[in-house]
């Protein structure tokens, strides 16, 4: 039986968000469990509120000048993530994106944790480029033909510009890749990193004191 009679390409794509939810799920157990690593926990809270009241309660639900989720998919998929959980799973794939992020520059730097504690250019482009790369896999294969290419999903906080400014920036097979979709995680480079520093200062000291 075909769970809500979704297509082969829905199918693979309804598989892959349970996975990411599951697996940040999981994530967000071990860290929060683990008192002596309270920065990375807070970081992963904190990347899932700034995700979900920056952009994807937003267009979840076409708050300002958008369209809902409802009206940009198909009833299968609709079926499949109803719009009242679409905002949650996605807040938890933003979740394991830092998360990701947070590993590459534990193995990058793994000689020296000062990143930690001021801010380093390499470390930031490290995150900016997987936050942008990932972030341009997910509209061009991903949520091709769900996100809103012709500029219809919501004004939010982290998409400042919303539907009045859209332009291709270029396209990969012929797909679309868009100022509007890729403007959150444009913004959201230096405020994780900002936020990962602030955090490990503040609980390195409140340690030593």
């Amino acid at each position: 039986m075909n769970f809500c009679e979704l297509k082969d390409e829905e199918i693979w794509l309804v598989t892959r968000l349970y996975f990411f939810v599951f697996a940040s799920a999981l994530v967000s157990i071990y860290y929060f469990k683990k008192k002596s690593k309270k920065a990375t926990s807070l970081t992963l809270f904190y990347s899932f509120i700034i995700a979900a009241s920056g952009w994807e309660i937003w267009m979840t639900y076409g708050l300002w000048d958008g369209l809902s989720v409802n009206s940009r998919r198909t009833e299968a998929l609709n079926c499949a993530i109803p719009q009242n959980l679409n905002w949650i799973f996605n807040s938890m794939g933003d979740l394991l994106v830092v998360w990701i992020g947070l590993m590459l520059l534990k193995f990058w730097f793994k000689n020296s944790k000062a990143y930690l504690y001021k801010w380093n250019w390499t470390a930031f482009l490290i995150l900016f480029f997987w936050f942008v790369s990932q972030n341009i896999y997910v509209e061009t294969f991903f949520y091709y033909q769900q996100l809103g290419s012709n500029g219809d999903l919501s004004w939010a906080p982290l998409n400042p510009l919303g539907s009045y400014y859209n332009p291709v920036l270029f396209t990969i097979i012929d797909r679309p890749v868009t100022f509007q979709t890729q403007s959150t995680w444009f913004l959201m480079s230096p405020i994780i990193y900002s936020l990962i520093i602030y955090l490990n200062n503040k609980y390195h000291f409140l340690k030593k004191n």
